[in-house]
C-alpha cells in the first residue's frame, strides 16, 4: 500500500483511489446503460401512445362514416317518401278542379234559381 502525504498531516492511499476511480466508471457506464434503455423505453412508449391514437383517429372516423352513411340512407328514404306523396298529391289537383267545376256549376244553378 503506497501512501502520499498531503501537506503535512493526512496521508492518502493511491490503491484506494483507484478504487473509488474504478467504482466512479463502472457507476457511469451504469448510468449510461440505463439512461440508454430509458430512452429506448420512452420511444416505445411515445410509438405506442401515436398507435393509440391513429387507432382512436380510425375508429372516430369510421364512427362519423357510420353516422354519415345513416343520415344519408334516412334521407334518401325521406326523399322516397315525398315523392310518393307528391304522386299522391297529383291526383288531389285534378279532384279540386273537379270540385270547382261542380262548384261553378252549383253556383249557376243558384244564380238560375233566384
Amino acid at each position: 500500500m503506497q501512501r502520499m502525504p498531503i501537506g503535512n498531516s493526512i496521508p492518502i492511499d493511491v490503491s484506494l483511489l483507484e478504487d473509488i476511480e474504478q467504482s466512479a466508471l463502472q457507476l457511469s457506464t451504469q448510468l449510461d446503460t440505463l439512461v440508454t434503455s430509458l430512452q429506448e423505453n420512452l420511444q416505445k412508449a411515445a410509438a405506442t401512445t401515436l398507435e393509440s391514437v391513429k387507432v382512436y383517429e380510425r375508429s372516430l372516423v369510421q364512427g362519423v362514416c357510420a353516422q354519415v352513411e345513416a343520415c344519408v340512407d334516412q334521407t334518401t328514404d325521406l326523399i322516397s317518401r315525398c315523392d310518393e306523396m307528391d304522386k299522391d298529391m297529383a291526383s288531389i289537383a285534378a279532384l279540386a278542379a273537379k270540385v270547382k267545376h261542380i262548384k261553378h256549376a252549383v253556383d249557376v244553378l243558384a244564380a238560375s234559381i233566384k
